[in-house]
């Protein structure tokens, strides 16, 4: 059962902006060490950038009240699977609060062009209950 649903879109020009006036400091404070790695080892960083802040935003939505007390953003990881496929990861105050949900399964889908990156982050639930089933 479907138990939220999020989306956002980042102006790849935006986040490129953004990250040349502070350097690395944005770096670590938006991103995992991990993510850091898989965008500067791409020729043109931005639009991966854009495209993890994007889910970050979208897994936010998807919880429904916006950003969790205690939650940072570096709790929500982008990773690639060797084929190349992202998948979305919790940590932390983040995990704890989609489970709160029953969240029990994330599903991800990025997509950046050279100005726009999107992000659809939506959260699964195998515990379906009967006051969750509306009509």
């Amino acid at each position: 059962m479907v138990v939220g649903i999020g989306v956002d879109v980042c102006s790849v020009r935006r986040m490129a902006r953004e990250l040349s006036k502070d350097g690395l400091g944005l770096r670590e404070s938006l991103f995992t060490p991990e993510e850091i790695a898989y965008c500067e080892g791409k020729r043109s960083p931005a639009p991966h950038y854009a495209a993890r802040f994007a889910a970050k935003e979208a897994a936010y939505k998807a919880l429904g009240d916006g950003q969790p007390a205690g939650v940072s953003w570096r709790d929500a990881e982008v990773r690639n699977d060797p084929s190349g496929r992202s998948r979305l990861v919790f940590h932390g105050a983040f995990r704890d609060a989609a489970s709160s949900v029953r969240a029990d399964r994330i599903f991800l889908s990025l997509s950046h062009t050279r100005e726009w990156a999107v992000a659809t982050v939506v959260l699964e639930s195998s515990e379906a209950r009967p006051e969750d089933c509306r009509d």
